[in-house]
């Protein structure tokens, strides 16, 4: 008997996908017996990528990691495995920018399995009740939020490290201008679009619940399937699950409406992918089943039956799984179409834990922008 552990993080869009594809691989497998190991979004986060790569034969990552894997080389890596990614199609055969955002450094480093991006989510009732139209660009947004503010609703969005930074990073990535880096280091803050970005976050927390400074991705989701005062979250990472018909109240969404032309654009790509373990003793088997979990086969129907986001272009386009998510996969893929990816160099998982903390730090202090970005380049080890 082959024995393979897979280490997930603690959501249905992440389990389900994969408790059903270990099943539907088993049947044709009896052989190859897999273990789903569940570990929380904080640690998915920012858990040192080294040690579950020698307690696992395969891990489920994002992308920012690609710089400890490729520096420590504790995946194998997988163009050389699969010939396939190698082509000049194959990017086009997942969501958006998902298989490049795990090429690095020569190689690719993982399987695309999940899509995600940053995108607005919406109580379509709560809007309908105030006659509002759906923001398409941030002055939208804002004009929404203090029409919200009138009624006695809000706008939401998550804090909680790394949330806030990646909210300044999307915006700044939305106006041309995005935080700059190699595969090496950071090489760059620009001034200009870093204060337009923060500034333009914490606007939308003055038309926020106190609350909001206390969640994460997961949170704002929660909080507005029960509430009945938050009508719109700009800038969050998108759960589709949310808009299944067994939540309370059904979430929408929709595209980012960001500063500047194409306000859809900029925001910081998701997402998960399988990677391999080096110090697996099954690696044949670890890689056949990635290679399952990825291929069309699953990402374009079973995925998405069970709660998960493909990761596949495939499973983006099928219209009865657009209206069980409530409109999910068309209102959203524009926007992880034109996706924006983050540095993924050695120590960026760090800096982003520890800039994530500085940046909400600095905007629940009232700090000018000038100060945050301060805070960033000294962690960045640049200088003014």
């Amino acid at each position: 008997m082959i024995r393979l552990s897979v280490l997930n993080w603690n959501n249905r869009r992440a389990t389900a996908p994969v408790a059903a594809a270990i099943q539907a691989y088993r049947r044709d497998h009896p052989n190859v017996e897999i273990e789903q190991v569940i570990r929380p979004l904080s640690d998915f986060e920012h858990q040192g990528i080294e040690q579950v790569a020698k307690e696992h034969d395969i891990v489920i990552f994002d992308h920012p990691f690609c710089g400890a894997i490729a520096t420590s080389e504790c995946f194998l890596t997988l163009d050389d495995r699969l010939p396939e990614l190698t082509s000049a199609l194959a990017s086009s055969s997942y969501i958006g920018p998902s298989l490049e955002t795990y090429r690095f450094a020569g190689h690719v480093w993982g399987l695309p399995i999940d899509g995600a991006t940053q995108h607005a989510l919406v109580r379509n009732d709560l809007l309908a009740e105030m006659n509002a139209k759906l923001p398409t660009t941030y002055a939208d947004v804002l004009q929404l939020g203090r029409q919200a503010r009138g009624k006695g609703l809000y706008l939401g969005t998550p804090v909680q490290t790394p949330h806030a930074l990646l909210s300044v990073f999307a915006y700044m990535a939305n106006l041309g201008k995005p935080v700059e880096a190699s595969d090496k280091q950071l090489l760059a803050i620009p001034e200009h679009s870093f204060t337009q970005a923060y500034d333009a976050v914490r606007a939308i927390l003055d038309l926020s619940p106190l609350e909001t400074w206390g969640w994460n991705s997961i949170d704002i989701h929660e909080q507005m399937a029960v509430r009945d005062d938050i009508v719109y979250a700009p800038l969050v990472y998108g759960y589709a699950t949310y808009g299944e018909p067994d939540n309370v109240n059904r979430l929408g969404f929709a595209a980012f409406a960001g500063i500047a032309v194409p306000y859809h654009a900029g925001t910081a790509i998701g997402g998960t992918a399988m990677g391999i373990s080096r110090h697996s003793v099954q690696q044949d088997a670890a890689l056949a089943f990635a290679s399952y979990m990825a291929s069309d086969v699953i990402q374009a129907s079973l995925v998405a039956e069970h709660h998960g986001q493909p990761g596949g272009h495939c499973g983006w386009t099928d219209a009865d799984m657009d209206a069980r998510y409530n409109g999910f996969f068309s209102s959203v893929i524009s926007t992880v179409e034109a996706a924006w990816i983050r540095p993924r160099f050695q120590g960026y998982v760090e800096f982003q834990q520890l800039g994530g903390e500085a940046i909400a730090r600095s905007l629940a202090n009232g700090e000018d922008a000038s100060v945050a970005r301060q805070r960033l380049l000294e962690l960045g080890g640049l200088e003014r």
